[in-house]
């Protein structure tokens, strides 16, 4: 049997979800009930005086205990590129994170092997450039061989999620209110259905002032000071919503537990569906890698366009066995971080290599030449190049072409070209 992992990686609290390929709906495992509701305490301890490690739970429990020190927080140090000091020794946050995750993914043991992982994917809130390395560093050091890993953001996981739930709750747009981390974050799904294939986009807001309850009550865990929190993000909904075509709407985190937004909450279902829970990100991650590995008939019609996407196809055409042929070199809808592509191909009667940029907004097709200005004048097919095309962000490629000459005959020259494009 193959199977597909969702992993939920959080600064606070992470998730695993899973299932067998064949398999229609993702679980969610946990090495307690707590866990499973909530999710994995994203926490090490490490036992005082001894070179032993505990993770989620149980390392707090340790800690509580006085036997342990507790580690959190490692994402925001790993992105930091801090250092994280225990007991006199200096720890890189990228190696425990590491450990973390190793560790974590241990609670699947009864139930698969990484040998029948046939995709893994690591969902993240963002993808800054310091994240991604940390990220990147991660998924190289997984039990599970690197090719069949990907990352994502949680816009992504938000999309691939709701393409596998019922059609009726995505007819308008959703909305995503996320209260589980230090503040309150929104993320709406919508759709451009005036293209071919239909665009989706999430676009996420951050309210930066509306802190966990926990924190903005403290010691005054009053019921006059959860309605005051209950107002204000009442008043924040209202603005929400007001130029917004939304039908169905998510609560996740446990900042919506406890039963002190009821004003809120009963403000949201007038004319909407809402779902309040916790697993969306990784079972999300879980239905995009069963789309890799799988692709159905609803990938063909809808592409997801995050900030991290590219926006446009990008292609050669080459003569390959005789017959003129497209040569896809970059694909629209894929992370900028992972796109990219080296081929060798042989020149023919010209001195510039064509690519074909096709954007999916609508607009025609561009065509960007790279001038190979110095190459020495040979005959048609005597010139043997090396293309080589990367992306430094979603707005920035390079392409890169070098002379590899062409046998004894017509040795290289060494000579590159390079030209940066960058897009709007």
């Amino acid at each position: 049997m193959k199977y597909i992992l969702g992993y939920d990686l959080n600064d606070s609290m992470s998730q695993i979800s899973y299932f067998e390929l064949n398999e229609s709906v993702p679980e969610t495992v946990a090495g307690s009930e707590e866990e499973e509701r909530l999710g994995i305490p994203t926490v090490l301890s490490k036992r005082k005086g001894v070179a032993q490690w505990e993770f989620g739970n149980a390392a707090i429990k340790a800690a509580e205990k006085g036997t342990a020190t507790l580690v959190d927080q490692l994402l925001s140090f790993a992105s930091a590129g801090a250092r994280i000091e225990i007991e006199g020794e200096a720890y890189d946050p990228t190696d425990l994170l590491i450990l973390f995750v190793r560790r974590s993914l241990n609670l699947l043991s009864m139930v698969l092997t990484p040998a029948e992982v046939e995709c893994m994917i690591i969902t993240v809130a963002s993808l800054e450039e310091k994240l991604v390395d940390v990220v990147e560093k991660i998924a190289n050091a997984m039990p599970v061989p690197r090719e069949k890993i990907i990352i994502q953001t949680y816009e992504e996981s938000i999309f691939y999620y709701m393409l596998h739930q019922p059609s009726d709750l995505w007819e308008r747009d959703v909305s995503v209110f996320d209260y589980s981390g230090p503040y309150l974050k929104a993320y709406e799904l919508w759709m451009n259905k005036g293209t071919t294939p239909i665009v989706a986009f999430v676009d996420r807001t951050d309210f930066r002032e509306i802190k966990m309850p926990k924190y903005m009550m403290k010691e005054e865990e009053s019921m006059e000071k959860a309605d005051r929190i209950d107002e204000l993000v009442l008043q924040l909904a209202h603005d929400y919503f007001s130029d917004k075509n939304v039908g169905t709407v998510f609560l996740l985190g446990e900042g919506f537990e406890g039963g002190w937004c009821n004003k809120t909450l009963k403000f949201m279902c007038m004319g909407k569906r809402v779902f309040q829970g916790r697993n969306m990100y990784s079972k999300g991650a879980c239905y995009c890698g069963k789309d890799k590995t799988k692709p159905c008939e609803l990938n063909k019609e809808y592409v997801f366009l995050g900030p991290d996407k590219l926006k446009f196809n990008l292609g050669l055409n080459m003569v390959v066995a005789g017959e003129e042929e497209y040569i896809a070199v970059a694909d629209a809808g894929e992370n900028w971080y992972d796109s990219g592509i080296t081929y060798d191909v042989v020149l023919g009667n010209t001195k510039t290599v064509p690519f074909i940029m096709t954007p999916l907004d609508g607009k025609g097709a561009e065509n960007i030449e790279v001038d190979l200005t110095g190459l020495p004048d040979r005959p048609a097919k005597a010139s043997r190049l090396r293309i080589d095309v990367s992306f430094e962000s979603e707005r920035r490629m390079k392409i890169e072409v070098q002379d590899m000459g062409f046998g004894e005959f017509f040795p290289s020259t060494g000579k590159k070209w390079e030209k940066i494009i960058e897009f709007q």
